[in-house]
């Protein structure tokens, strides 16, 4: 037994010894995860908002950002990675303290500060608009952030949070100009999916042909993917809502029905949309009770969609008075101002 314990111990104690090492070592270099497996790891020698580049042993290899999922950095402080994690899990606040520790070592790497800025950036915006906040002061981080890194990889999601903030805030305009440089974009799944922003900002502000311009743009798109099709849907709603506001109310019924007998009734943003949408159709063909049916099926089945749930909880408050449930419209409207404080739905009478 002696002769079969000794080999193992001391097999165990190297993989013990090196294990800190192993650490130290991936420390020592970037790591760019792209989807599932092992990350590349190396040392970063450019970042642009289209694509980074990292050099493995002499060896450069270009990532293309819309692939990418997150960057750490080479002695990067441990709690930015941490952060980091918890933004991935929509876990702002406590993101936001580990970012205030990291702020506080001493970094003298720029592609470090601009991630802290960004991650801060970012926290501050979603909390905003889901919880309410100064909606000011929130861009203005995110637009700071924009200007010290403007080829940051990070640039285009720093650009769909400030068209977001815009929108919860009732800027629709913002929101138009923000969403545009995501539309320029090299990909066509990042096209479509502004052109569908765009479109719904422009909707808000009742230029309904110029939001059909929009998903039009998106439906003609020659780009099969699972993504882009699922964008198509998207602005296929979209078209559907504007349909029912400029007088084709009964095609826009007709449009979404089919889109619900077709598509995957598990993609919450969009039955959520389809459903809202559905919803305004009948209220505008007087038919309420058929409204309040269509949106609880956002409020009790996709109210994973905060944007989509903020909106059919607005509009239930509406047609609930309308078939005289009181109790039911004053529900709706507090379950909206608890939960959806920062929404522009919530600052609608």
């Amino acid at each position: 037994m002696r002769s079969r314990f000794w080999p193992v111990l001391a097999a165990s104690i190297l993989v013990l010894a090196l294990a800190p090492r192993a650490a130290l070592a991936q420390r020592d270099l970037d790591q760019i995860f792209v989807g599932k497996g092992a990350p590349s790891r190396g040392i970063i020698t450019d970042m642009g908002r289209n694509t980074v580049t990292l050099d493995t042993n002499g060896l450069s290899r270009q990532f293309e950002v819309n692939e990418i999922v997150r960057i750490s950095f080479r002695e990067e402080p441990p709690e930015l990675n941490v952060a980091r994690t918890s933004v991935l899990q929509r876990n702002y606040m406590p993101a936001l303290a580990d970012l205030k520790k990291a702020e506080a070592q001493k970094i003298d790497r720029d592609f470090i500060k601009h991630d802290i800025d960004f991650y801060r950036a970012l926290c501050q915006c979603r909390l905003t608009i889901s919880e309410g906040g100064d909606k000011a002061v929130a861009t203005a981080a995110m637009l700071n952030f924009v200007k010290s890194a403007p080829e940051s990889y990070h640039f285009y999601e720093a650009a769909e949070v400030l068209g977001d903030l815009a929108m919860a805030a009732g800027n629709w305009a913002d929101a138009t100009r923000y969403y545009g440089p995501i539309a320029a974009a090299k990909w066509p799944e990042y096209q479509m999916r502004a052109n569908n922003a765009i479109g719904r900002a422009l909707v808000a502000e009742k230029k309904y042909n110029e939001a059909l311009d929009k998903f039009k743009a998106v439906t003609n798109a020659d780009t099969p993917s699972a993504e882009t099709i699922r964008q198509k849907n998207l602005a296929q709603a979209g078209r559907a809502l504007c349909l029912a506001e400029t007088g084709k109310v009964e095609e826009g019924v007709a449009a979404l029905q089919d889109m619900i007998d077709k598509n995957d009734s598990q993609d919450a943003v969009l039955f959520a949309r389809i459903y809202n949408t559905l919803g305004r159709c009948y209220a505008k063909l007087n038919k309420p009770r058929d409204a309040v049916t269509a949106l609880l099926h956002t409020d009790m089945l996709y109210s994973s969609d905060a944007e989509a749930h903020a909106e059919a909880l607005y509009l239930l408050s509406k047609v609930w008075s309308d078939i005289n449930k009181a109790d039911r419209a004053v529900a709706a409207r507090n379950t909206l101002r608890e939960r959806y404080a920062g929404s522009f739905w919530a600052t609608l009478e």
